[in-house]
C-alpha cells in the first residue's frame, strides 16, 4: 500500500514555495452518507451522498429560492446533487448506492462531480493534485485505484459549460486521512489517554504517534473500515473492512423494527428521515405521527456489537499489540462505548469533528505529496 510519509506530514506547511505559486491541492471523501471536500481558502464542506435524476420541468423552478444543487452529467444522463438534494427526493427515489460497487457507479461519479462543481464555483479552474479516498477493501484493489485516477485526471465536464482540469489524482485508504490529521488534536487525545487505566502515557509531541501501533476505525455509512498503522505504515494483514456493518445497517434495523411496530411497510425514502432523527436524537415524523426512536436502542447496540465483533475477528489477534484506537466517521460514540468495554486498558479516542476527519487528513497528505514531488 503506497502512502505519504507520515513524518513529512508532521512538518509540511501550506505556504507556497518561495518564488512560486502554491500548487492547488484539493481533497474529496465520497462516503455512503456524506460527501466531504476541501475548498479554496482552506475551507471544508459536505453534502448528502444522494444523486437524483434531474427534473427538467418548469415545476422545479416554482420556489421562493433556488435550491443549492447542481445538475451534473454522467454517461449521457443528468443528476441533481448538492446541499439541498433532499428537496428533489420523492416517493421511492432513494438517490443512493450502498453497495460494494459504489465507487465505479453513476452515483459516485455524480457526487464526485458535484464536489468538483462546488470547487469550480469557488474559483478552481485547475487542480494540481486531487486526493480521493476509498474504503480499505476497495483501496486494496489496484484496479479500483487505477479506475479513479483514469476517470478524474484530465478535463472533467461538470455541466452547465463548467469544467475543471485535474493534473494528477492520488487515492488513499479512507482511515489514513484521520491518522494524518491526528496530531492536530494532541491535547484532546492526551486527555483520553490520561483517563484510561492502561500502560500508554500522554504524548509529548505528534512525532511519538509514529512509535505506536494505532488502530484507525472508520464507522461509515455502509462499511466499517479499520487500519492498523505501525510506525507510520499500514499493516495490511491486520487491516480490512466489513461490508454492511456501518450506519446504514443501523438505520435499516430501526426502520424494520418501526415498520413492525406500526403495522405497515416503510419504503427506502423513509431511511434518511430515520437517519436524521437518530443523529439529532429527535422523534421521527411519519404521516403526521411522531415516533420516539430511543426504544430501539437495544436493536441499535446489537448491530454495533456485531460489527465490532467482525472487526476484532478481522484483526487476527493483532489487538494484543494495539496502543491506541482512534475513531472517525459519523456517530462513532456507540462504537467507542463497545470498544472501551471490550478493551478497557486501550485508549479509545474519537477525533473532533469525526465526519470531516478523513478529508482534512487527505488535504494534509496531498500537500505533503506536492512538497515531495
Amino acid at each position: 500500500m503506497a502512502q505519504a510519509n507520515t513524518s513529512k506530514l508532521r512538518e509540511v506547511a501550506s505556504a507556497a514555495t518561495a518564488g512560486k505559486a502554491a500548487p492547488i491541492v484539493r481533497a474529496i471523501d465520497v462516503g455512503f452518507g456524506l460527501v466531504k471536500c476541501s475548498l479554496p481558502g482552506s475551507g471544508f464542506m459536505s453534502f448528502p451522498s444522494m444523486a437524483v435524476p434531474a427534473d427538467a420541468s418548469a415545476v422545479r423552478t416554482l420556489s421562493t429560492r433556488r435550491r443549492d444543487t447542481f445538475d451534473v452529467p454522467v454517461n449521457g444522463a443528468t443528476y441533481e446533487v448538492g446541499r439541498d438534494v433532499g428537496l428533489a427526493q420523492s416517493g421511492g427515489s432513494f438517490g443512493r448506492d450502498v453497495t460494494d460497487e459504489f465507487y465505479r457507479g453513476a452515483i459516485y461519479e455524480a457526487l464526485a462531480k458535484g464536489a468538483l462543481r462546488y470547487m469550480a464555483e469557488a474559483g478552481d479552474a485547475e487542480i494540481d493534485l486531487l486526493v480521493l479516498g476509498l474504503p480499505v477493501n476497495q483501496y486494496n484493489d489496484a484496479k479500483r485505484r487505477d479506475y479513479l485516477r483514469q476517470t478524474y485526471e484530465g478535463a472533467v465536464d461538470l455541466g452547465d459549460g463548467k469544467t475543471v482540469s485535474v493534473r494528477k489524482v492520488a487515492v488513499q485508504a479512507q482511515p489514513m486521512g484521520g491518522y494524518a490529521a491526528l496530531d492536530g488534536h494532541l491535547e484532546e487525545l492526551n486527555r483520553t489517554i490520561a483517563a484510561t487505566a492502561g500502560a500508554l502515557q500522554p504524548l509529548s509531541s505528534g512525532e511519538e504517534l509514529d512509535d505506536l501501533s494505532v488502530l484507525m476505525v472508520d464507522a461509515g455509512e455502509h462499511t466499517l473500515d479499520w487500519l492498523l498503522i505501525q510506525q507510520g505504515a499500514i499493516n495490511p494483514r491486520a487491516s480490512g473492512a466489513a461490508s454492511d456493518a456501518g450506519r446504514h445497517r443501523v438505520v435499516r434495523a430501526v426502520l424494520e423494527s418501526l415498520a413492525a411496530d406500526i403495522g405497515r411497510p416503510l419504503g427506502p425514502a423513509v431511511l434518511p428521515r430515520i437517519n436524521e432523527a437518530l443523529r439529532l436524537k429527535k422523534e421521527v415524523k411519519l404521516s403526521g405521527v411522531a415516533y420516539d426512536l430511543t426504544r430501539y436502542e437495544p436493536v441499535i447496540m446489537s448491530v454495533v456489537e456485531d460489527s465490532v465483533n467482525r472487526m476484532v475477528d478481522g484483526l487476527r489477534d493483532a489487538h494484543e499489540i494495539i496502543d491506541l484506537m482512534v475513531l472517525v466517521g459519523g456517530q462513532p460514540e456507540r462504537y467507542r462505548d463497545v470498544l472501551a468495554r471490550r478493551f478497557p486498558a486501550i485508549p479509545v479516542f474519537i477525533m473532533p469533528e469525526p465526519l470531516s476527519a478523513n478529508v482534512r487528513g487527505f488535504q494534509l497528505i496531498g500537500e505533503a505529496l506536492v512538497e515531495e514531488a
